[in-house]
């Protein structure tokens, strides 16, 4: 009999986690194990997952491979990654922190190993934390879980951000330490599709959100559209062009919050022949035109700031 998989993405997270979540879609935290992951079904997790043993053990098969957490041990699941049975010793207890894909790409963006370090949390996603690591783990954690039972301040969302941000990036450089490998070196480490889906996911966050087919990075690479959507596929679990517009949304979000620009130069810089074509653009993947976008921002923060 064929396994029901269950897709759980940031909002099924943060259904589960009450008051524990926070941040835009960003960022979820809970130590409710029992809700997302019981009752012998598969779940593909939408998002990042950390899974933080601080007491007791877990077991848990992820991709079809059975994985062991002990205390201190971290398990990280790569977005797309499926999660089967789980069993939890009667004293367990983690935490969990949930990264969305939103997320994620905002960083991937700017952060040069990261992609090397996701290479190697796919084949070794348990990481157990020493003392000093442990202790450094704990520090963020515990100012994250503090400001998310604070009363909501006009900064608080930013704060999170930047606290996380630094949070993942922690992670990272921890990861790093046991990856470190030249830039001639990575081609050889990594199959083929790997490769490919690396150039591809570096050369589209450099892009900017400023070209939106498949075509184009097509032909940029030298392989069919059809080749390359199927690399892609293969390795995320999301089509190519899926990827491409949420890279460009993620960058247009950015300047409709942030910059002083008019919507009709904001269109030009991302290379949209009118305003017109922005705007159906726009709203097809927000549900609301730019202006009406840039609306609700200036209503939220007149809200946070009363």
């Amino acid at each position: 009999m064929e396994k029901i998989i269950e897709h759980i993405g940031i909002e099924t997270l943060k259904r589960y986690g009450g008051q524990n979540c926070c941040l835009d879609d960003y960022l979820f935290v809970t130590d409710r194990l029992e809700n997302i992951l019981a009752g012998g079904k598969t779940i593909k997790m939408e998002v990042l997952l950390m899974i933080y043993c601080m007491e007791g053990e877990v077991k848990l098969e992820l991709n079809n491979q059975t994985c062991h957490l002990k205390a201190d041990d971290l398990l990280v699941s790569l977005p797309n990654m499926l999660i089967g049975e789980v069993l939890a010793s009667p004293s367990y207890k983690v935490k969990i922190i949930g990264l969305s894909n939103r997320f994620i790409q905002r960083l991937t963006q700017t952060e040069k190993y990261t992609w090397k370090s996701f290479h190697y949390l796919h084949r070794n996603p348990v990481k157990h934390f020493d003392e000093e690591n442990k202790e450094l783990f704990n520090q963020y954690l515990g100012l994250i879980e503090r400001k998310l039972t604070l009363c909501e301040d006009p900064y608080q969302k930013e704060i999170l951000l930047y606290l996380s941000s630094a949070f993942f990036v922690e992670l990272v450089a921890a990861i790093s330490q046991q990856t470190v490998v030249s830039n001639e070196d990575m081609r050889t480490l990594v199959n083929r599709p790997d490769f490919i889906f690396k150039r591809f996911m570096e050369t589209m966050a450099a892009d900017s959100g400023r070209h939106r087919t498949l075509e184009y990075y097509a032909d940029l690479f030298c392989y069919s559209p059809k080749y390359l959507s199927r690399i892609i596929k293969r390795i995320s679990g999301k089509n190519a062009l899926t990827l491409i517009h949420e890279n460009a949304i993620e960058h247009i979000i950015r300047e409709l919050k942030h910059s002083s620009k008019s919507i009709k130069e904001i269109a030009a810089d991302f290379e949209f022949s009118n305003v017109s074509f922005f705007a159906q653009y726009v709203k097809k993947h927000l549900g609301v035109t730019p202006s009406e976008f840039r609306s609700n921002v200036k209503a939220d923060k007149e809200v946070s700031a009363s």
